[in-house]
């Protein structure tokens, strides 16, 4: 019988294994991005990079989300939150996807105010938008907006496409029901992406308000629109 202290060794053993892969793959990325910025457009082997450079950075999104859920659940992780430009914030989030987004010819747009402040964990949410934006990346057509406003006591962030949109099981809404906790990674309710996202919501908290998250096919010509709200 393997006795507590036992398992806990073996998670502890296994984040710090997700760690150490996860910075190997960043390697491999930085070498990828080098490659797609010096080559050129017509070049026969830029789909392949492309494609490369999409499956590594889903990957990487998918160990930081593994990493972050075991540290949350554990108690390990607490939100860092400080203030920051909001629209600087998103910028320098979408410019971090823009050779990807430009060799599949994605249009990308920001929408926000730039004297727009707020207090959030920067990590965390950064994992979020990028989680999103590589989901994007896949089913999109052409085009990615992302806004924020603030709406009453929240930040909101939107993320839109003109893909296909969600399918029903991944649609999750924010009404005072039970339907936004059903979200369930181990019945596989939703995915990995949408699971690190309601908890990295939720651990945003001000005044008695839980942060949350809403996916919806009202998103450009009826495509995806993924919203995060924090209080």
């Amino acid at each position: 019988m393997i006795n507590s202290a036992s398992k806990f060794d073996y998670g502890t053993l296994i984040a710090s294994s997700i760690h150490e892969v996860k910075n190997s793959l960043n390697m491999l990325l930085n070498s990828v991005d080098q490659v797609l910025t010096t080559t050129n457009q017509n070049d026969s082997n830029i789909k392949l990079f492309s494609q490369i450079q999409y499956e590594g950075k889903r990957v990487n999104d998918d160990l930081i989300g593994l990493l972050a859920i075991y540290r949350i659940e554990n108690g390990q992780y607490y939100a860092n939150i400080d203030e920051y430009s909001v629209h600087e914030f998103l910028e320098e989030n979408i410019s971090q996807h823009k050779i990807m987004l430009r060799h599949k010819h994605i249009e990308e747009t920001l929408e926000c105010d730039e004297e727009l402040h707020w207090f959030f964990d920067c990590d965390l949410i950064t994992g979020v938008i990028s989680n999103v934006v590589n989901n994007l990346f896949k089913y999109t057509k052409d085009k990615l907006h992302v806004c924020a406003f603030r709406e009453g006591d929240y930040l909101v962030i939107k993320v839109l496409d003109n893909g296909p949109g969600y399918p029903e099981e991944m649609l999750i809404f924010h009404d005072e029901s039970d339907h936004q906790k059903n979200i369930n990674f181990e019945n596989a309710n939703t995915g990995l992406g949408l699971y690190f996202s309601r908890l990295v919501a939720e651990l945003h908290k001000n005044k008695g308000r839980n942060g949350y998250i809403t996916t919806t096919n009202e998103g450009i010509d009826g495509g995806g629109c993924f919203s995060l709200y924090l209080p």
